[in-house]
């Protein structure tokens, strides 16, 4: 089972800039279809999920890092570019 966890001034910030709160990660990271990217920053090996979510009816990217033991830290939760959001649909074609 997945912990999900995120800084609290974090998920402020991210509900300022993009409407969603990072409580919501585990509806992307738990989407059964999503496409999983690499997303480095930093040094960090961060990963993106990019899935639609059907309670939203919107396409949502998550960016996190996954952590020992069974952590999943959010980084970011935003809709989808309109690349991403074509990349997601090739990926649905070709799956």
């Amino acid at each position: 089972m997945m912990r999900f966890t995120f800084d609290p001034n974090k998920d402020v910030a991210n509900i300022a800039k993009h409407g969603l709160s990072l409580a919501d990660a585990p509806m992307v990271f738990n989407a059964p279809d999503k496409l999983t990217l690499e997303s480095p920053q930093g040094g960090e090996a961060r990963k993106m999920d990019v899935a639609l979510v059907e309670v939203a009816g919107v396409v949502l990217v998550l960016v996190y890092v996954l952590r020992e033991p069974n952590e999943v830290r959010a980084i970011s939760l935003r809709r989808a570019s309109k690349q991403e959001r074509k990349l997601y649909a090739n990926h649905q074609e070709t799956h």
